[in-house]
C-alpha cells in the first residue's frame, strides 16, 4: 500500500493521457499542502512575533511587502522553467528539459546574491519609503535585513519546486516544504525570545525562516542532481545556451511584471491604509497573510493546471490541456466558497489567533467579511491565468493584472476611502471587488484561445 500510494504521487503520472480529475487531484493535492506549509512559515513568525507587540507585526506586514520584490523576480524564473520543463517532457524530449534546469538554477544563485547585497546596505530605506514610523523601523530593520541577504535560498528553492512540478512530481516538494516548517517551528521561538542563544527579537523569526528554507534547498538540489527525478541538474557537461535563457526569460519576464504590478500595489494600498494608523496596517497584515492561506488551493490547483497544460501543449493535445484547466477551476470555485464562508461568519475567532486587540480585530473582522464571497472569483483569476502560464501566454495574464489593479483598484480605493463616509472600509470593498474584475477579464482571454498557437512546430505535421 506505502509503495503504492508513494508511486502515486511522486512519480510517472498520467498527464497526457487517463482521468484528467483524479489526476489532477494526485497532483495539486501535494502542491497544495506544500503551498500551504510555504506560506505558514510566515503566519509562524506573525504568531510568535505577535506576542512583541503591534510594531513588531507592523514591522514584519511592511517587511513582507519589500520581499514580494524578490518573489516577484522569483515568480517569473518559476514560470519559465516550470512551462518549458513540462513542454519538453511532454513532447519527450528529457535532455533540453534537463538543461532548462540547470539554467533555471543558476539564474536563481546570481538573483540571490544581488539580492543579498541590496538588503545588506538598504533594508532600512526601504521600510522608511513605505511610510514606517521609528518603532517599526527599528523592529523590522533586522528582519528584513536577514531575509534578503538570505534570499538565494527562497529563490533556488522556488526554482528547484518548480522543475519538480513541471516534471509532474508535486510530492517530494511537499516534503521538503513540510521538514523546512519543523525546523521553522522549532528555531523561531529560540531565535526570537533567546532560548540558549541571544535574544534576537523579530530578526529571530527571519533567521529562523531562511534557516528552515536553507535545509529544503539542499533537499532539493540534492534530488536533482542525484538523478532521482524525471529531470535533472548537471555541471560537468554543462554549456551555457543562450536561447535556453532567452526562452526562460521570455516567458518569465511577463510574469515578473504581472507581479511587479501587484507587488507595487501592495506597496500603494498600505500606504494609504497607514493614513489610519499602524493598527490598521497590523490589520491589513495579518489578513492579507490569512488570505494567502486561502488562495494555496487556487494557486495548488493551478499550479497543476501549469503542468497539465504544459505537457498536453508539447504533446499536441490542446482540448485536453483546456479541459484540464477548467476542471482545475471548478475544483477550486468549490473550495473558495467553502472558505469564504468559513471567513464570513467566524472572523473574530480567526484573527484572535494573532491579536487581541479590539480595534485591530474590528477592521480586520470587517475586511474579512467584505471580501469573504469575492473569495469565488479568485478561482478563475487564478486557476485559468496559471493555465495560460504553463502553455507560455504570460503577456495577457500581465496586462489583464495591470487593468484590474493599477486601472481599477488603486483608483478606487483611494476614491471610496477619502472621498466617502467608508473610511478604511473602502479599501477593503475595492481590494474585494477587483477580484471580480480579474476573473472576468481571465475568462474571456482564456476562451478566445490564442494559446493553441503555442503548440511545438512538429504538432503541425502529425494528427493530434
Amino acid at each position: 500500500m506505502k509503495k503504492k500510494i508513494l508511486h502515486a504521487f511522486r512519480r510517472d503520472k498520467d498527464i497526457i493521457s487517463g482521468s484528467i480529475p483524479r489526476n489532477i487531484i494526485a497532483l495539486a493535492l501535494p502542491l497544495m499542502i506544500g503551498a500551504m506549509l510555504q506560506t505558514t512559515q510566515n503566519l509562524i513568525d506573525i504568531f510568535w512575533v505577535g506576542r512583541l507587540g503591534p510594531h513588531a507585526i507592523s514591522a514584519v506586514a511592511m517587511s513582507g511587502t519589500i520581499i514580494m520584490f524578490v518573489f516577484t523576480i522569483s515568480l517569473g524564473l518559476g514560470i519559465g522553467t516550470l512551462s518549458l520543463v513540462a513542454t519538453n517532457i511532454g513532447s519527450r524530449n528529457k535532455e533540453n528539459a534537463d538543461r532548462v534546469a540547470s539554467h533555471s538554477v543558476l539564474l536563481g544563485v546570481a538573483v540571490g546574491l544581488i539580492t543579498a547585497v541590496i538588503g545588506a546596505y538598504f533594508s532600512d530605506e526601504f521600510l522608511v519609503m513605505l511610510g514606517a514610523d521609528a518603532d517599526v523601523v527599528n523592529a523590522g530593520v533586522s528582519y528584513l535585513r536577514v531575509l534578503l541577504m538570505g534570499s538565494v535560498t527562497m529563490i533556488v528553492l522556488f526554482l528547484g519546486n518548480h522543475t519538480l512540478q513541471g516534471a509532474g512530481d508535486s510530492f517530494n516538494p511537499m516534503v521538503f516544504m513540510g521538514l523546512a516548517n519543523v525546523c521553522n517551528m522549532i528555531l523561531d521561538p529560540i531565535f526570537i525570545f533567546g532560548l540558549g542563544v541571544p535574544r534576537m527579537g523579530v530578526g529571530g523569526a527571519a533567521l529562523a525562516t531562511v534557516l528552515a528554507q536553507g535545509v529544503a534547498m539542499a533537499l532539493v538540489l540534492n534530488l536533482l542532481i542525484r538523478k532521482e527525478s524525471k529531470v535533472n541538474i548537471s555541471y560537468r557537461d554543462f554549456e551555457f545556451d543562450t536561447h535556453i535563457m532567452r526562452d526562460i526569460l521570455k516567458i518569465g519576464i511577463p510574469s515578473s511584471i504581472q507581479m511587479f504590478l501587484r507587488t507595487i500595489m501592495y506597496v500603494a494600498v498600505i500606504s494609504l491604509v497607514a493614513t489610519f494608523g499602524m493598527k490598521a496596517v497590523a490589520a491589513y497584515g495579518i489578513v492579507m497573510r490569512l488570505h494567502m492561506v486561502m488562495l494555496m488551493p487556487a494557486l495548488a490547483l493551478g499550479g497543476a493546471a501549469a503542468t497539465f497544460m504544459g505537457q498536453n501543449i508539447g504533446a499536441c493535445q490542446p482540448d485536453r490541456a483546456r479541459t484540464s484547466v477548467w476542471t482545475a477551476t471548478w475544483f477550486d470555485f468549490v473550495i473558495m466558497l467553502f472558505l469564504g464562508i468559513l471567513f464570513f461568519y467566524f472572523p473574530n475567532s480567526i484573527l484572535s489567533v494573532f491579536s487581541k486587540d479590539p480595534s485591530l480585530l474590528y477592521m480586520g473582522s470587517n475586511f474579512l467579511k467584505i471580501s469573504a464571497f469575492f473569495y469565488c472569483f479568485m478561482a478563475f483569476g487564478v486557476v485559468l491565468s496559471r493555465g495560460l502560464s504553463g502553455a507560455g501566454d504570460t503577456v495577457a495574464p500581465m496586462i489583464i493584472t495591470l487593468l484590474s489593479l493599477w486601472c481599477y483598484l488603486v483608483p478606487m480605493a483611494n476614491y471610496l476611502s477619502m472621498k466617502t463616509p467608508l473610511g478604511v472600509s473602502g479599501i477593503w470593498w475595492a481590494v474585494a471587488t477587483s477580484y471580480a474584475i480579474n476573473a472576468l477579464l481571465t475568462i474571456i482571454w482564456f476562451e478566445i484561445g490564442l494559446w493553441r498557437r503555442r503548440q511545438p512546430l512538429a504538432c503541425n505535421n502529425n494528427d493530434h
